[in-house]
């Protein structure tokens, strides 16, 4: 029973999660409201096949007939350039390449940021980034939320969106809105002559918890002697994720429990509490770095001993997690740091209509 506490410890920081970022699965450009969940990380080229959304009154109205909603709300093919415009932005913002950006603006185009200060010109739009690049080096900007995209002419159209950014890849998000207006070029493509960003605000707690919408479906993994299933799911309100999870040995041992995931207002962290079939419970903070999170967990075994960890993810592609734990205390215990352990996640379960 001691080695399923030992696992169920692990697993209360695995649950938690680890994520390589927006850019792991998706080119971080997100689905409007109209849009079923998927269908924009689709459309522009995204490396996942779908991007589960909270539950929201306008997804589940077109939710009914998956197919047909996915059909009928395919992004319009005068809007791609711009949907494909965007995720370039991104690709070009994540490798520091500030001449990339500028070739996405006319020779004329002005920024207007949220301070109210203005930047005339490509040249001088170029070096505006590149300053941002030199001086904000983990600055991230983790999506591009593309609302509505009117066309006003043949050769003007004003987009419209948010943006969702960080200070580092362990700092709270924030949203900001933005309005673009494109002029379409004698070479046929379109530039951005105008842009505003309006002012930041803290991201909702939907919002920060969409870190970690990668975790939604089944997952397994096993050793030699043990098997340990997992599920995920959004609460009803969207403000949580939930998990359930079964620990089974080849011996007959088995142990369950459910986890909650949330956003921690007050210390600026995602958190995960954890409650087992025998009586344990334990709590989790994670911290992103670079391309992996690590994961500090504490909590009480069901047998009153006090146990804490820490945990460091990677993950390798949308179907396979890597973790391993390290420093794990049970008790008075010290133990040696655990062997690289998969979990994979299990495809859908066939239609029974």
């Amino acid at each position: 029973m001691r080695k399923l506490t030992i696992l169920l410890l692990c697993l209360s920081a695995s649950l938690l999660g680890a994520v390589l970022g927006d850019a792991a699965f998706n080119d971080g450009v997100a689905m409007r409201a109209d849009l079923p969940a998927g269908t924009a990380c689709e459309l522009v080229g995204g490396t996942r096949a779908s991007c589960p959304a909270p539950p929201t009154t306008a997804v589940a109205a077109i939710a009914d007939d998956e197919s047909e909603a996915e059909e009928r709300f395919e992004i319009p093919d005068e809007e791609k350039p711009f949907w494909d415009s965007a995720a370039a932005f991104l690709e070009a913002y994540r490798s520091g390449d500030a001449a990339a950006i500028g070739e996405m603006f006319t020779e004329d185009a002005e920024v207007l940021d949220e301070f109210g200060e203005r930047t005339v010109g490509r040249d001088a739009i170029v070096a505006m980034f590149q300053n941002v690049f030199d001086h904000s080096p983990d600055a991230l900007i983790e999506e591009i939320q593309i609302l509505s995209v009117r066309r006003i002419s043949d050769t003007v159209a004003l987009e419209e969106g948010i943006v969702v950014s960080s200070e580092s890849a362990d700092a709270p998000r924030f949203t900001s809105k933005y309005a673009a207006l494109h002029l379409k070029g004698g070479d046929g493509k379109w530039r951005i002559n105008t842009l505003k960003d309006f002012p930041r605000e803290h991201a909702s707690r939907q919002e920060q918890l969409r870190q970690l919408e990668w975790l939604l479906g089944d997952w397994v993994n096993q050793d030699d002697d043990t098997v340990v299933h997992t599920s995920c799911n959004w609460s009803e309100d969207g403000n949580y994720l939930l998990r359930e999870f079964t620990v089974q040995t080849y011996e007959g041992l088995e142990m369950n429990g459910v986890q909650r995931i949330g956003w921690d207002a007050s210390r600026k962290k995602l958190r995960s509490w954890t409650f087992d079939s025998e009586g344990g419970f334990f709590t989790g903070l994670w911290t992103r770095q670079d391309d992996q999170w690590i994961v500090t967990s504490a909590g009480v075994t069901a047998d009153g001993e006090t146990t804490t960890g820490t945990a460091v993810y990677t993950v390798v592609d949308e179907e396979m997690i890597i973790w391993q734990h390290q420093g794990l205390i049970v008790g008075d215990e010290m133990r040696e740091s655990s062997d690289p352990v998969t979990m994979v996640r299990l495809p859908p379960q066939p239609n029974e209509d």
